[in-house]
């Protein structure tokens, strides 16, 4: 619901053809992100103790604040970790190829690949925040050593599928219909939200609680 006020009220619903309008950040628009925000985490949090825990749920999953707090500020020291990391690498990378242009790429292509690999080999620490568990990093590391190639396998799929599917929404269904093609993407933007959740589900219930597929 939140995706689809976004394309209605934000200054991405601009199709006029005006460049400069269509990036302009106004108010509505960071309200809208807020809520995306707010509603990504809490769809995580209830997602995640709905298959861990067996949490009873009903149209409305319940709002756990704390667990929701725990998890957004998890996310985002998890997300500077490696994004410090990355940044450092890319940096090292970009002056030693600066002049090999194909090199650099081939090398950040593998970089951004390291970096999902470790998100995931780390990911545990996510549910855990969700549940009130307590793990560790080098906890969250270990545990996931014997799965962390499969797990690199089913998201690069996920990823290459999404874009694929991405591309046609934006260059076949838009231009046939701007309703039609907003409609899929939010569609699209839902359903491999519930299915990246699902895989950290998994993961944590795999690597941490001994649970078998």
């Amino acid at each position: 619901m939140i995706t689809v006020l976004g394309f209605i009220f934000g200054s991405s619903a601009d199709v006029s053809g005006d460049f400069a309008a269509a990036q302009q950040v106004t108010g509505a628009d960071i309200l809208l992100q807020l809520a995306m925000a707010v509603a990504g985490v809490w769809v995580a949090v209830a997602w995640h103790r709905y298959v861990l825990l067996e949490e009873a749920s009903g149209p409305i999953p319940p709002f756990h604040g704390m667990r929701m707090l725990a998890y957004f500020f998890t996310a985002v020291l998890l997300g500077l970790g490696i994004g410090l990391l990355v940044g450092i690498a890319g940096a090292v990378i970009g002056m030693v190829t600066y002049n090999l242009m194909p090199v650099f790429f081939v090398l950040l292509f593998a970089l951004v690949v390291v970096a999902i690999w470790m998100f995931y080999r780390l990911s545990p620490l996510l549910p855990a925040a969700a549940l009130g568990e307590k793990l560790g990093v080098k906890e969250a590391w270990e545990a996931t050593a014997q799965i962390s190639g499969a797990v690199l396998m089913a998201v690069l799929f996920l990823a290459l599928s999404a874009v694929a599917i991405g591309v046609v929404a934006a260059f076949v269904l838009i231009p046939l219909s701007i309703t039609l093609g907003l409609a899929a993407i939010a569609a699209l933007q839902w359903a491999y939200t519930m299915v990246g959740i699902s895989i950290l589900t998994t993961v944590y219930g795999i690597s941490i609680q001994g649970r078998s597929l």
